[in-house]
């Protein structure tokens, strides 16, 4: 396909080196070496390395000093490549089962997991001999160990079958585009950020017995030039106002009336709302189902896509009812974005910066350094936008899942955020807008609480106008609006665990009531 030849074209630049993971069989060694030949860096195997530090053969390290002893210095040996110039580094079968350097490996280099079926793997290594791990039957033994390390396996940049053609060209791809992962698990998937990526939906559907694809009127267009015959096609009204249980209801019966199993996977093609409403009906169907995403809209590409939130309004106020379903693939094609209206997408802008704001000093310049690209729908700063923004949301999630605590560093800007867009009826103020008016409320309450000092406030309401959103807050506020802000779903009790803004990089949650909210904003 024509994105696929483009992806391959052009030189690859090495920041880090790239790690080839899987079972023993997977064929990490050789790929290792033809794909450091395409990238002009050396081939490097840890095992050999192991065997140099330990002065003797792995299996005699097995049988001497035991598997601990051999695990901690493969440990040292994989670390020990991320101080070095780039390279193309054959792990060990089992070095990324130590959760820590799996994710030293993922932050530092391009991890990639190599797959084959488990008859092939045995084929490959023959009866196992030499290998303490596959003592008897060499194919049970195969399927024990990938049982085992499958949480392990799935935590990548992405996988390639070394068992069908073209694994050479899929890896190269994967170290051109450096996709995100979402490390969760045996529930990890990575985000896949760039031009024409949407065209890969139906590889991502592989083994999937039926796709249910959800969109809105806006979004129908992109959806039905996904379709192949046999999909199911769910067309919901477009906008927030129709963010409710009766739209889930419309999900739930296209894909029961035609009769869809366990196998099946919802997709959403369109913005946060279909996002949402698609994400809860597959947790849901049939006591839940597959999901993925290919969002259309800014916002929805570095927020709402990621991290597994779904969910619908209620009278009382936003996302009130809902679950956390990971979905199992995102494809982000900046492409679909050239269709949106200008202020459709300068609102997702407002999450691009609660990121920033989240990561830190680099990523806050690197914004305001953009700010007039961004505006303009630039596609290389959008895209670098969007990788910084899912980034910082993928190590969140990683950190706490459900939002038991650090997540909720997420919802920087979305408490008065949220009642200032409920108060409007859902519609009048798009999201991001309302975001971005509750990034100034959040920086005067931060200046109240002495978490940030007026200079530092005055530079995020300045970033919140440059980036073109609306900042005249104050004639926006009304009783209504702390009607909504009451019953914001992060409430404990009487009072409510606001995100506090300090300098870029630095926030707490504090237990705050209405009033003091309040008295903090309505300077």
């Amino acid at each position: 396909m024509a994105d696929e030849a483009a992806s391959l074209a052009g030189p690859v630049f090495l920041s880090g080196p790239v790690f080839l993971s899987g079972p023993m069989g997977a064929g990490k060694s050789t790929l290792a070496r033809e794909l450091a030949a395409r990238l002009g860096v050396p081939a490097v195997d840890l095992d050999a390395r192991v065997e140099a530090a330990a002065a003797k053969p792995i299996p005699r390290i097995f049988a001497e000093d035991g598997e601990p002893a051999f695990r901690a210095l493969e440990r040292e040996a994989a670390r020990a490549c991320l101080a070095e110039p780039p390279a193309v580094v054959a792990l060990g079968g089992g070095t990324v089962t130590d959760r820590a350097t799996r994710r030293a490996l993922l932050r530092g280099g391009v991890l990639i997991t190599l797959q084959a079926a488990p008859e092939e793997l045995a084929r490959r290594v023959g009866s196992g001999e030499g290998r303490p791990l596959l003592a008897g039957d060499p194919v049970a033994a195969l399927r024990r160990v990938l049982a085992e390390r499958a949480p392990a396996y799935a935590e990548c940049h992405g996988v390639v079958r070394t068992d069908r053609e073209g694994a050479l060209e899929e890896a190269l791809r994967l170290v051109r585009e450096r996709p995100v992962p979402v490390p969760l698990g045996e529930r990890s998937y990575a985000v896949e950020i760039g031009v024409g990526v949407r065209r890969r939906l139906r590889a991502r559907l592989a083994g999937a017995s039926r796709a249910i694809l959800v969109a809105d009127s806006n979004t129908a267009p992109w959806r039905d030039a996904l379709a192949e015959a046999g999909d199911v096609r769910v067309d919901l009204e477009e906008g927030e106002a129709h963010k409710d249980v009766a739209a889930v209801a419309r999900i739930w019966d296209a894909a029961l009336d035609a009769s869809v199993d366990r196998r099946a996977c919802v997709v959403a093609v369109g913005g946060g709302v279909v996002g949402d409403l698609a994400g809860f009906a597959a947790a849901s169907l049939l006591r839940g189902v597959a999901f993925g995403q290919v969002p259309t809209s800014l916002l929805a590409m570095v927020d709402s896509s990621v991290g597994g939130k779904t969910g619908f309004n209620r009278a009382q106020g936003k996302n009130l009812v809902g679950a956390f379903h990971q979905p199992r693939f995102v494809l982000c094609d900046v492409e679909t974005l050239s269709t949106l209206p200008a202020e459709e997408r300068v609102a997702g802008l407002a999450e691009v910066l609660k990121a920033a704001w989240l990561d830190g000093e680099a990523a806050v310049a690197a914004l305001e350094r953009d700010a007039e690209a961004l505006r303009a729908g630039d596609e290389a700063a959008t895209i670098g936008a969007i990788r910084r923004s899912v980034a910082l949301k993928a190590r969140v999630v990683e950190a706490d899942e459900r939002e038991a605590g650090q997540r909720m560093v997420l919802n920087l800007g979305h408490t008065v955020g949220h009642g200032l867009e409920a108060a409007a009826g859902y519609g009048a103020l798009r999201h991001g807008e309302a975001v971005g008016l509750g990034l100034v409320a959040a920086a005067r309450v931060g200046v109240a609480l002495g978490d940030l000092d007026a200079e530092q406030a005055g530079r995020l309401e300045r970033l919140v106008g440059a980036l073109g959103l609306p900042v005249d807050l104050d004639r926006r506020l009304d009783e209504a609006v702390w009607g909504f802000v009451g019953a914001d779903k992060k409430r404990a009790g009487a009072q409510i665990r606001f995100v506090v803004p300090g300098p870029p990089g630095t926030t707490r949650i504090a237990p705050l009531s209405v009033e003091a909210i309040r008295a903090a904003v309505a300077v």
